[in-house]
């Protein structure tokens, strides 16, 4: 807190017991214009994610951002060009996370795999030489999953049959 005393200051928010708390609050106070004074750059956030999000929302609020311990100032040349960067890989990161939301599923088996093999299938059961169970085992699906693909393949196949059916006429 000795870096402030030189400086002309409204408010102070210091947090305690950790959390987001008064970084929250701070953010909300401060208005175009205003100056941010940090001692360290691990105050903003518990990973590097959360401190990118809080640099580029005081950006965002047109508020400059002074960091005591990495001398960065975004008041100056030097300090909007490394926000620049800062802010390019917040874009990078962004991507990074929505290319993880959609690779998630598949890691976990949730998108639903290539069941090539149902129609065959499907006639052994219909032939009464196969229980749906013994397919499902087989498959390593699920009974519900087994009716429901079932479904899918004949509103496909009525598709290709009305397709067929318009191309005639």
């Amino acid at each position: 807190m000795k870096f402030l005393n030189s400086a002309k200051v409204d408010k102070v928010f210091a947090e305690i017991h950790g959390g987001n708390i008064e970084l929250n609050e701070m953010i909300r106070y401060a208005r175009a214009g205003d100056i941010i004074f940090v001692y360290s750059i691990e105050a903003l956030g518990k990973n590097i994610k959360a401190i990118i999000r809080f640099i580029v929302q005081t950006q965002e609020n047109k508020v400059e951002l002074f960091i005591k311990t990495e001398n960065f100032d975004t008041s100056n040349e030097l300090g909007k060009y490394v926000l620049n960067i800062i802010k390019a890989l917040d874009k990078i990161n962004g991507k990074n996370d929505k290319m993880e939301r959609v690779d998630a599923p598949n890691k976990k088996g949730r998108i639903p795999r290539e069941l090539s093999d149902l129609r065959a299938y499907e006639r052994q059961v219909e032939e009464k030489t196969m229980s749906v169970k013994e397919v499902c085992q087989r498959l390593h699906i699920g009974r519900t999953t087994y009716y429901r693909r079932i479904k899918q393949l004949e509103g496909v196949m009525t598709e290709k049959v009305e397709d067929k059916g318009n191309e005639i006429i």
